[in-house]
Formats: structure tokens, C-alpha cells, sequence
């Protein structure tokens, strides 16, 4: 394809392409797919004004070079970028159903309730008495908070 007929493009498209692969289709979980991205982009960008030549072995160990200074850059703030959690709260028709607790709860010691093929952990912030009825007030995965239901 005549776009990519220059090394230097060509190195620009790829390390564009890794990075958006990596952010895109990974969301970070690869974060040397940016840095060699990034890495690319700048031999690319450096072969095309000249400062560098287009020779395969310099090309290689500038790669290299680059990757290693963004890694060393780089590292701290992107696994911060990485880190990141939505704390999102599930919303499900789950939430507001009432049942009959089979056990007693506490903060210490959770239930289990059998619902719809699944053993729900169920957690309470206070104590509560089995045959009492209860309303699932939150939903984490796999676990529900209840209270009592209010009469």
C-alpha cells in the first residue's frame, strides 16, 4: 500500500495501532501494548525529521530504548489509570424483594438464602432473627443486604 511505503509512517501506524488496541480491546490490562506503541510513534516520528536512521538494527534498539524510559515515565501513572474501579451499584429487580429469613444474621455471621439456582450470602447491619421477613435493600455479586421489612 503506497500510505505505508515509508518505515517511518508505517512505525506510526503500528504504534498508534497497539496503543488503541490496548486501551480499546484491553482497557489497560496489557500496559506494554501502550509503551511499545508509544515507543513506535516516537522512533516514527524522529526517522521522519531526520534524527534517526531507517536502518533495521537502529530502528530495533531505539524501540527498545524508548519502551524502557515510558515504562520507567510511564509505569506509576497508567497502573493508577489501571487501578481505577467504578463503584457502580447493581441495579437489579433483586432489589426491594422481601423473603423469609431460614437462619439468624448478624454483622459476624451471614446467611445463605437458595434463589433462583444460586446460594445468596446474606448480610445484614444488625442483627435479626430467623422467620423474620426481610427486603433486599442492596445487591453485590453473589451477596444481598437486607433489613427487616417494615410491617
Amino acid at each position: 500500500m503506497w500510505i505505508f511505503s515509508d518505515v517511518a509512517q508505517g512505525l506510526m501506524a503500528v504504534g498508534v495501532l497497539l496503543a488503541v488496541i490496548d486501551v480499546l480491546a484491553f482497557g489497560f490490562a496489557t500496559l506494554f501494548l501502550t509503551l511499545i506503541g508509544l515507543a513506535m510513534l516516537t522512533t516514527g516520528i524522529l526517522i521522519q525529521f531526520g534524527i534517526l536512521s531507517d536502518q533495521p538494527t537502529y530502528i530495533l534498539v531505539a524501540v527498545a530504548i524508548f519502551s524502557a524510559v515510558y515504562a520507567l515515565l510511564l509505569w506509576k501513572p497508567l497502573k493508577r489509570l489501571q487501578d481505577i474501579k467504578a463503584t457502580n451499584k447493581v441495579k437489579s429487580d433483586l432489589a426491594g424483594m422481601s423473603f423469609v429469613l431460614e437462619q439468624d444474621i448478624s454483622i459476624e455471621y451471614p446467611g445463605t438464602y437458595h434463589f433462583s439456582g444460586i446460594d445468596w450470602r446474606v448480610e445484614s447491619t444488625s442483627d435479626i432473627s430467623r422467620g423474620t421477613e426481610v427486603e433486599v435493600v442492596e445487591l453485590q455479586v453473589g451477596v444481598m443486604k437486607v433489613k427487616p421489612k417494615a410491617s
